[in-house]
């Protein structure tokens, strides 16, 4: 019996856990299918993947690939070449712009008159960091009481110590994703906080771009939605996906398979994904 969590962080981005760490837990609750799917970067697959291997664990490579600037879009990658080269590149040069950004988002809370110490947000990261280093050093420091209260005072989108990303085009995202060999889907619909006509606009319009599948089953979807979601990935015959979107109790209290009680054909999906990444594959 397939237990899938398809959406996962760890130190390789924002996530508390090592790769390593990550596939631990994972198996240890149970899990047979996971995949680590960092933001922007492709490093922490390999240890992950030893480790998987190691403790019997079928692990599907992912990535989750940061679009747009003020509205944030992620499309996850499955099934890719880690070692293509423009993937690589673009990974690499998303990494150096994420901590030029949080280095600003530093100097922003410094001008708010809530310093932190750059090195400790270094500290806390152990690897690339984010906005959920930033906050957990300002809990530390006590100008918050919470993460999530650092985010909505100051480091969301709108607030005043928030810095945008440089854009990229949901096109380009899936371009990359496409070229490396990879399936691409779109992250966390709900998040994107639109109205239905919208959102089925634009999903439309990107699977004309070559997005191949919906996540459908995540913590921000509630039932009515996950069902909204279902209903589209059916008529347009896309991929269903599902994924806690776990980084760690430190930046948010969830588990692995948060929310994914609800994914009914968890195998059948997970069959889907895992045949579309192998004819993709074998006519490359």
């Amino acid at each position: 019996m397939i237990k899938a969590d398809l959406h996962m962080h760890s130190t390789a981005s924002d996530g508390v856990y090592a790769p390593d760490e990550l596939m631990k837990r994972a198996v240890g609750l149970g899990f047979t299918h996971v995949a680590l799917t960092d933001h922007d970067s492709v490093a922490g697959i390999p240890l992950a993947r030893e480790t998987a291997e190691k403790l019997g664990m079928t692990l599907t490579n992912g990535v989750e690939l940061s679009c747009g600037a003020q509205k944030e879009i992620h499309v996850l990658g499955y099934g890719f070449d880690p070692d293509n080269e423009a993937l690589r590149a673009f990974c690499e040069e998303r990494v150096a712009q994420r901590e030029a950004r949080t280095a600003a988002m530093v100097q922003r809370l410094c001008e708010l008159g809530k310093p932190i110490d750059m090195a400790r947000v270094r500290e806390l990261a152990r690897g690339v960091m984010g906005r959920p280093h930033v906050a957990r050093a300002m809990l530390e420091a006590g100008y918050v009481l919470s993460v999530s209260e650092a985010f909505d005072r100051y480091l969301k989108p709108g607030r005043p110590a928030y810095v945008p990303k440089e854009d990229v085009k949901v096109s380009e995202a899936v371009r990359l994703i496409d070229q490396a060999g990879g399936i691409a889907v779109l992250a966390h619909p709900m998040e994107l906080k639109m109205g239905d006509t919208m959102l089925e606009s634009l999903i439309g319009e990107w699977k004309g771009q070559g997005l191949a599948g919906v996540e459908v089953y995540h913590p921000s979807a509630q039932n009515n939605h996950a069902s909204f979601l279902l209903h589209l990935a059916q008529r347009e015959n896309m991929l269903v996906t599902g994924g806690s979107d776990f980084h760690g109790e430190a930046v948010r209290r969830t588990e692995i398979g948060e929310g994914l009680d609800r994914w009914r054909t968890m195998e059948s999906d997970m069959h889907a994904l895992l045949e579309r990444i192998r004819i993709t594959q074998q006519a490359r």
